[in-house]
């Protein structure tokens, strides 16, 4: 019974851990007959080893910056502790929000806004572990002076000092720090003396620190020891007399030992969180520089490509209007030769003729000289207009690149300025998150270190409130960084795209004469510059070479018979303007010709005759000419460009690259030559001199309403713009597309449904403004009007 009544009255701690606050599991009995379990004690072991060395590297591994005010760069006096964790003297935050009317201000460290509390300065929580740590640093101060010698806080005499007493808060005379350690009256103040000597080694860690200074006192009852922690008070230290009977009864009150565990934890996992973060930490501002350097290559990079392209752009309008006025310089020639000709027959004509009727013949040939001469004139005139209207074009083309690339130039100096101030943002966010970081794990880690329970309890649940934010902080990423280093303004190709617009609907649609009544193909169709136009095509049993006016109507025709050894059927006819006044003439079977629009003579050659190693199994199917060089292309079904002078003597044979299989159709672009390529379906930009072609780029194909589409016929305007004629067999028959292309072929401009059998495209000018013509295979002529933009 006396057992039982012992058991009885054993109360339930005893048989508590006083660690894990549980039951004992496997209890181990220490030397001072206190019990704790055995998983307990090896933690406390690891921590022992671990700790003590931890806690002395944190306290000689803190920077001196730590103790530094932001404000006043001097070491904390009163230190205050702000949301952000970080500190800064009371008398400085005074200085702050006396000057702030909207209850809030900056910390100076970092900028996050801190609301003022309604009593001002003292809502904020001093920070009394760095108090503790700030006493630390003055004794080491003090330490450092040998001799050292001041007013002992025992005796109050003037002698030699040894140490000092947390209790007394003053230093010591040898003898008084011996009565501090033996007399029993002193016994208190045993625990709280600290040896200069320990001082000078700097073997102080924060947890021995923390053992010295005495336990927090009840805020009522100074005189009595705190004993549990106000959580409803923000962790107030209070005695039991408050707890139960006073004002804090009722509230929320912990052992500062179960506290202080729980808030460890929590701030021992949040460092965890934070560590493996810490690369990203500390590398963000080290990658934001490098973005910023990609950035100034990449504007350099978006300038010098942009310059490229505006320099590239302004040579070819330029070569373009130097060679117009070639052109028309050799025109007028041509118009002078012409005229001179035709003026020395018709005098001898004349002198045949006068000695029949003098004064007759006379006046009757003075008039025809004289209306030749207003002829030729207004030929001179039209083509003094027609090249007037094709610089006015151009220069007006070049007008509206110029100010293109400005405008794109601007670009890329408005997106880097912009690039430029995101960086900065971001790198004033790294370098406050690093900040931050390095402030926070020096908080925690100096208080972990201390190891004292009341240091914890008080400061580590406002730490691990603040660091939510900051961890929330860290783990977002910047998705927006690796964009910034890139600069995109455009394409100055692209931007002129809109230079150039072709009309939505055809402005005249006219029938050519003779087509139906004839039974007449067209095959081909060619723009001439004395304001004609030349179509060729086949009927029963021959081909014609035909020249008509803008209406349609026929100004001469010119039939011309197959033989049967050079065909079996119909042939195929193609001409180009090689001057004003003549044409040079292709057929598929090997004809080749020069056609005099004049006096209609057609002097005609076939290519055996003019290529010593021709091959009869070759077709001819296209022709273009260079009149500034006086040169003939022709295109054949093969590789094979054959490039002849303007008597049609063969002067070298240009050869396409892999990949390309015909000729189709050809039109010489400045220094080198545009070619569709029907059988391999592509169209092409080589290069036109030497032997082997060079391919430029490949002209991007159309992908509309999933037709196997293929090039059949090209033309270019005066600013170089390119326009095609696609056919597709699946698409519909008897319906092509027109496609526009930049002057340097990369980009596709527009694609245009034209609902029509295309067999001729080219352009005109007139009344200043530019045409495009299509002809179809029924002889209907379509004109659509090209409308310069901005």
């Amino acid at each position: 019974m006396a057992a039982t009544a012992a058991l009885k009255g054993v109360e339930d701690n005893f048989f508590e851990c006083s660690f894990c606050l549980e039951n004992f599991k496997e209890p181990k009995l220490l030397p001072c007959l206190h019990r704790i379990c055995k998983g307990c004690l090896e933690r406390i072991i690891k921590e022992h080893d671990d700790g003590t060395m931890a806690a002395t590297a944190v306290l000689k591994g803190v920077e001196d910056k730590f103790f530094e005010c932001s404000f006043c760069l001097e070491n904390f006096k009163e230190p205050k502790l702000l949301p952000c964790l970080h500190r800064i003297c009371k008398g400085c935050l005074e200085k702050i929000i006396e000057k702030k009317e909207d209850g809030e201000f900056k910390c100076p460290l970092c900028n996050e806004i801190c609301d003022i509390p309604h009593e001002g300065v003292d809502g904020f929580r001093t920070d009394f572990h760095m108090k503790s740590m700030l006493k630390y640093i003055q004794l080491q101060q003090t330490a450092k002076t040998e001799d050292l010698t001041a007013e002992c806080g025992g005796c109050s005499k003037e002698s030699r000092i040894t140490s000092y007493c947390f209790k007394c808060k003053g230093f010591l005379c040898e003898q008084c720090s011996t009565d501090h350690l033996t007399k029993k009256m002193m016994r208190e103040h045993k625990g709280s003396i600290l040896s200069l000597k320990e001082i000078k080694v700097q073997e102080l860690t924060l947890e021995r620190l923390a053992s010295l200074t005495e336990t927090p006192r009840c805020q009522s009852h100074v005189d009595k020891p705190a004993e549990v922690c106000c959580a409803t008070c923000q962790n107030l230290p209070v005695c039991m007399v408050c707890a139960q009977f006073g004002e804090h009864k009722g509230h929320d009150l912990h052992d500062v030992r179960l506290l202080a565990r729980k808030e460890r934890l929590r701030a021992e996992k949040t460092l965890e969180t934070l560590d493996k973060f810490e690369d990203n930490i500390i590398q963000l501002p080290v990658r934001v520089e490098k973005v910023k350097e990609t950035l100034s290559e990449a504007i350099s990079a978006e300038k010098e490509k942009l310059e490229s392209q505006h320099t590239k752009l302004s040579e070819f309008s330029e070569r373009r209007l130097k060679d117009n006025e070639q052109l028309f310089k050799k025109n007028k020639r041509e118009i002078d030769y012409q005229e001179k000709q035709e003026v020395s027959e018709l005098e001898e004509q004349r002198k045949r003729e006068i000695e029949a009727a003098v004064k007759e013949i006379n006046d009757k040939f003075d008039k025809l000289i004289g209306e030749l001469r207003v002829k030729n004139q207004d030929l001179r005139n039209g083509q003094k207009t027609l090249n007037d209207e094709m610089d006015g074009r151009m220069n007006e083309g070049i007008v509206l690149v110029k100010r293109a690339f400005k405008k794109l130039d601007s670009s890329v100096d408005e997106q880097g300025i912009h690039h430029r101030e995101e960086l900065e943002k971001i790198s004033c966010e790294a370098e406050n998150r690093k900040t931050r970081y390095s402030n926070f794990r020096s908080t925690i880690s100096s208080i972990l270190a201390s190891k004292d329970n009341w240091t914890e309890a008080q400061c580590l649940p406002d730490i691990s409130k603040a660091s939510d934010f900051l961890v929330q902080d860290v783990k977002k990423n910047v998705p927006q960084l690796e964009s910034l280093k890139q600069i995109d303004a455009g394409d100055l190709t692209i931007t002129i795209g809109g230079i150039v617009r072709i009309a939505e609907e055809p402005e005249s649609v006219v029938d050519i004469e003779g087509v139906e009544t004839q039974a007449w193909n067209v095959t081909y169709m060619k723009y001439i510059d004395n304001g004609s136009i030349a179509i060729t095509g086949v009927a029963d049993e021959h081909t014609h070479i035909t020249v008509i006016d803008r209406d349609g109507k026929i100004i001469s025709t010119n039939h011309i018979n197959q033989k049967k050894r050079d065909c079996d059927s119909n042939v195929f006819r193609t001409c180009y303007p090689l001057d004003l006044f003549k044409l040079a003439t292709t057929c598929e079977n090997g004809e080749l010709g020069i056609y005099n629009m004049k006096n209609r003579s057609h002097i005609r050659k076939h290519m055996r005759d003019i290529v010593s190693d021709w091959d009869d199994k070759k077709q001819v199917i296209s022709v273009t000419t260079d009149q500034i060089n006086k040169n003939v292309y022709i295109g054949t079904d093969s590789r094979d460009v054959f490039v002849l002078d303007n008597m049609l003597n063969h002067q070298h044979t240009l050869q396409l690259p892999h990949g390309m299989e015909a000729s189709t159709d050809m039109v010489i672009h400045g220094d080198n030559l545009i070619v569709c390529d029907y059988a391999s379906g592509g169209a092409y930009i080589v290069t036109r001199e030497g032997p082997e072609a060079e391919l430029v780029c490949e002209l991007p194909e159309p992908d509309h309403m999933g037709g196997d589409w293929r090039p059949g016929r090209v033309c270019t305007d005066c600013n170089g713009f390119i326009y095609i004629i696609w056919d597709s067999e699946i698409y519909d028959q008897g319906r092509d597309i027109l496609t526009q292309y930049s002057p340097d072929g990369h980009r596709l401009l527009i694609t245009k449904d034209v609902k029509v059998d295309v067999f001729g495209i080219d352009t005109v000018l007139t009344d200043g403004s530019e045409k495009l013509i299509l002809c179809t295979q029924e002889g209907e002529l379509y004109t659509y009007g090209l409308v310069m933009g901005s």
